[in-house]
């Protein structure tokens, strides 16, 4: 329904689009999603279990709304003006389209703020007035964030209220101070502190400024109730998008629910607009006698907010709406929208519900680049940025400030916008004005807001075992229960472990919650690290040719600092029969078999189980050679890596009795690999790789262009030909190797987590290793620490030729079905595949950042870009889609044939390494057990002796 209001009129001309052919009438200016609210659309799509989704946060940050429009799938409706005869469907389209990709470019800039809410504006006028060269990036059509955003361009107000005419004031000083304000631009990474990633209108932009400030702002803390899902359940704040900006409602019954003035701000604004709220109900308890102190700060620290807020109470008061204190929802139901709220008892018809249970900072950017952050527990718990008074970083030429580094408020953002202005065009040495009066103000918000808190605290709204807490992913607080009740503690591990905040969203609503869940509160440090791109990208605009390379080797790859938090465990000594170290691929694998066979085995690792390479990996099960394996100078036997080719398919095979063990598929598909050929060379080259493979015993085939198109539609036509190896195929690396914990446990393998192994000596049982939490006395040890390896070989006194690259992966949003083959191309670095969920996962070596201090990685953009070009060269219909997260971990590298064993001189010490671990783990595994168990003798290809 459309919205009444004394001086808002619409001014957008009448237009017409269809949504899943129906007609929608629209204002020209008003985005897809308050079109189809106010013709009482709720349901835009439906996942992949068929629940149904729509609007919900109303800022593009949830991607619940995503539609496909003419083409172009992955949409957010609420962020895409509505254009006459376009088409929209919550269905995946027939043919994938993009829209044409600009010429990326760079620009240099003295101070570049990100985000164009009230303290991004207040910082760029401030550095802008000082004379610095200031640019301004905002997703949005206009600046001014939640707080101050404009009317919609659909409307015009020739009376705006105070809450417009700030906006407007602060828009119209940043552009006569000189700044430039850039709307649609959405900042998709940030590789350093001059190294910052955008998409502006569809072009990629690479800013270089002298300095940064972060003006992230804030979105909704997630609310985890039974049926908050359902469409029509909105947050405050994107209710009121729809109500305030776009002068629409989804419904006539509305239900108000949460905690915070914001929520009665909604509700007189809905009064205004001709719809009455069902209630408001409100968590905190009415205030008593005892916030008269509270309430005497608020007074004297912003005496006109406190009327105001005085005012909202009068006026729903007056209209008859109920604000019922000290209540919260405990379920909401429906079938294709949300019809019926429960709380405390009583039931409420609903059309619409609109949740807030406060706020969490936008950190992303800041946490990507390094910064520290600090963990504030008020309402869910969240992360604020660490900052000084004038919200300068530990990370030089960093500044971060507003909601988007901690929660304040409109006044202190404006304030510590201002401040943080001013420093930055301080130190590029530019003259500014004093900044007491900034300072000034800053406190008085910051008592003000300090009050409110306290006012309005509220208790947490319970977690139940029905509550969907990952959106995306669809994940119920009682799979993660069950997860750790299995034994997993941390929130990276139980991330992949079930894939919670691993959708569109990228944990903006889910995080809070699952930290929530963990047997103990995760510090700043125990959070998922945030990756490119923040938030889901197209892909065509970044496409970029780069030229094929050699990765850097990492000689002595140091491992991570950071290890995840994990139930704390006694210091002693631990006895068992074999002792493996490093709970990977490999580890896990050799730990099953030799338990399997009635060895007693402890599994050490020095964080959770298969937190490394094992589940940072593509998922490629590999057969054939690959393209950096075969050239000019190899041998004629093929080398290391056509000695390794016979243990793939080997491999593959273990891989499936393990999903038969487990009960489930992995993701295991073995539907043959494809190295495609862009030119008669490459084809060429393909067919003498062919015969080496089949000379190995593997199954190859050589195909012509026509042979390719029946096999591959979705391959580009301009590939020549291709090697087919049925052997070849992907699976589901995360699903894969907690099926080979729990397999392992249940063959009576014992697990050591968060033991740092610090040495190993010979004893008369055979080896004592020393760790962080005690000894452990065996008679034999396996090391099988991947591209750590070499560490634990020094401590024995043994060198081996191990060392690491660090290798990244990309992932795409779930696409049509376009390819069920494992992709690469001839001479090139690619791995391509698409998952059951529909993402296809893009690998291929290419290569990533390592910090030899901390041990992290992270990923480079270039390689980003290239990587994107290589899979669109060979998969076309990319260029129509997006791109989900990148990652990075450190893979192992020796001479592409495994390193297996007992080590020459020290009986009772056997390696278990190899590249290419996630393939040929489980073969792996297999024979080192069967090496120990039963004597059995390791090919000499696969021996340390082979390096003499």
């Amino acid at each position: 329904m459309r919205l009444t209001h004394p001086s808002i009129r619409p001014s957008g001309r009448l237009i017409s689009f269809g949504f899943n052919g129906r007609p929608i009438q629209a204002l020209q200016g008003e985005t897809v999603a308050a079109a189809l609210s106010a013709a009482g659309v709720t349901t835009f799509r439906h996942t992949r279990s068929g629940a149904p989704r729509g609007l919900f946060c109303g800022m593009g940050a949830c991607f619940d709304c995503v539609v496909t429009i003419d083409g172009r799938i992955g949409q957010r409706a609420c962020m895409t003006p509505a254009a006459e005869a376009m088409q929209v469907t919550g269905d995946d389209p027939a043919t994938l389209t993009a829209d044409p990709a600009l010429p990326a470019r760079q620009e240099d800039c003295d101070v570049l703020v990100i985000g164009g809410g009230v303290a991004g504006l207040c910082s760029a006028i401030a550095a802008a007035e000082a004379g610095a060269g200031v640019i301004l990036l905002d997703e949005r059509h206009a600046a001014g964030g939640q707080f101050a955003k404009p009317l919609s361009p659909s409307h015009t107000d020739p009376t705006p209220d105070d809450q417009f005419r700030f906006g407007a004031d602060l828009r119209a000083r940043a552009e006569r101070a000189g700044a430039r304000l850039e709307a649609g631009a959405m900042v998709w990474g940030a590789f350093a502190a001059t190294e910052i990633a955008a998409l502006v209108r569809g072009q990629s932009v690479t800013y270089r400024p002298r300095r940064l400030i972060l003006a992230t702002g804030a979105h909704e803390a997630p609310v985890p109730i039974p049926g908050w899902t359902l469409p029509g359940v909105m947050t405050t704040g994107g209710l009121q998008t729809l109500v305030r900006t776009q002068r629409v409602c989804p419904g006539s019954r509305v239900l108000i629910a949460g905690n915070g003035p914001l929520n009665l701000q909604l509700a007189c604004e809905l009064l205004a607009g001709g719809v009455k709220p069902v209630a408001v109900l409100e968590a905190a308890a009415r205030p008593a006698i005892g916030a008269w102190r509270d309430l005497a700060r608020m007074a004297r620290a912003a005496p006109d907010l406190l009327r105001n807020g005085a005012a909202m109470l009068r006026t729903l008061r007056q209209a008859g709406v109920d604000v019922v204190w000290g209540t919260t929802l405990d379920r909401l139901s429906g079938d294709d929208r949300v019809a019926q709220a429960v709380a405390a008892g009583r039931s409420y018809a609903v059309d619409v519900v609109a949740l807030n249970m406060g706020f969490q900072p936008e950190v992303g950017l800041a946490r990507a680049l390094g910064v520290p952050h600090r963990r504030v527990e008020r309402g869910p718990g969240y992360l604020a940025t660490e900052t000084d008074g004038e919200g300068r970083t530990a990370i030089p030429g960093v500044f971060a400030v507003g909601d988007g580094a901690d929660l304040g408020g409109a006044r202190v953002a404006a304030a510590a916008g201002r401040l943080a202005g001013l420093a930055a065009a301080r130190e590029l040495k530019f003259q500014t004005p004093s900044d007491r009066s900034a300072r000034r103000a800053l406190a008085r918000g910051e008592r003000f807001q300090d009050a409110l808190w306290r006012v309005f605290a509220a208790p947490s709204v319970p977690i139940v075992d029905q509550a969907i807490i990952c959106r995306c992913e669809e994940i119920s607080a009682g799979r993660l229960r069950a997860e750790v009740a299995a034994g997993l503690t941390s929130l990276p591990a139980l991330k992949k472990a079930t894939r919670a905040g691993m959708g569109r969203c990228q944990g903006r609503f889910c995080t809070a919650s699952i930290a929530r869940l963990c047997p103990k509160l995760p510090d700043p440090d125990g959070y998922a690290a945030p990756r490119a791109p923040l938030r889901p990208v197209p892909a065509a605009p970044l496409m970029r040719e780069a030229g094929e390379f050699t990765a850097p080797l990492l000689r002595h790859p140091a491992p991570p600092v950071r290890v995840h938090a994990l139930a704390p465990l006694s210091v002693e000594t631990r006895n068992a029969d074999i002792a493996v170290i490093g709970a990977g691929a490999v580890g896990l694998s050799t730990a099953y078999y030799l338990a399997q066979g009635g060895a007693d085995v402890l599994l050490i690792d020095r964080d959770e189980a298969a937190m490394a390479a094992s589940t940072a990996n593509a998922g490629s099960l590999h057969v054939q050679l690959l393209s950096y394996d075969f050239d000019d100078a190899t041998p004629a036997d093929g080398g290391p890596a056509a000695h390794t080719l016979p243990l793939g398919p080997r491999s593959i095979a273990l891989w499936k009795q393990i999903a038969a063990a487990a009960g489930e598929d992995l993701g295991l598909r073995t539907e043959g690999g494809l190295m495609l050929a862009e030119d008669a060379a490459g084809l060429d080259w393909l067919r003498r790789k062919s015969a080496m493979e089949r000379r190995w015993g593997i199954e190859s085939h050589v195909l012509g262009s026509n042979e390719l198109r029946d096999l591959a539609p979705a391959v580009s036509d301009r590939m020549v030909g291709a090697d087919f190896v049925p052997a070849e195929g992907y699976g589901d690396p995360l699903r894969g190797m907690m099926a080979l914990l729990d397999l392992a446990q249940v063959a009576g393998a014992r697990l050591l987590r968060g033991a740092e192994v610090n040495a190993i000596e010979r004893s008369a049982s055979g080896w004592t290793v020393t760790t962080s939490k005690g000894r452990v006395s065996a008679g034999r040890v396996v090391n099988a620490t991947g591209p750590w390896a070499a560490r634990i070989g020094r401590m024995v006194g043994l060198d081996l030729p191990v060392t690491g690259t660090v290798q990244q992966v990309i992932v795409s949003e779930p696409a049509p079905v376009l390819t069920r083959h494992l992709i690469a191309v001839a001479n090139r670095h690619l791995s391509l595949k698409q998952q059951a969920s529909g993402g296809l996962l893009i690998g291929g070596g290419w290569f990533g950042r390592f910090d030899p201090a901390t041990g992290r990685t992270a990923n480079l953009r270039e390689n980003i870009e290239g990587n994107l070009w290589v899979s669109a060269r060979a998969v076309p219909a990319l260029n129509g889609l997006s791109i989900v997260r990148a990652w990075t971990g450190v893979n192992t590298a020796i001479d592409r044939a495994p390193l297996l064993g007992e080590a020459p001189g020290l009986p009772g010490l056997y390696n278990a390494v190899t590249a290419n671990g996630y393939t040929l783990g489980p073969i792996a595994g297999q024979l080192t057990a069967d090496a120990i168990l039963h004597r059995e003798p390791i090919d000499p290809h696969y021996r340390i002796e082979r390096f003499n």
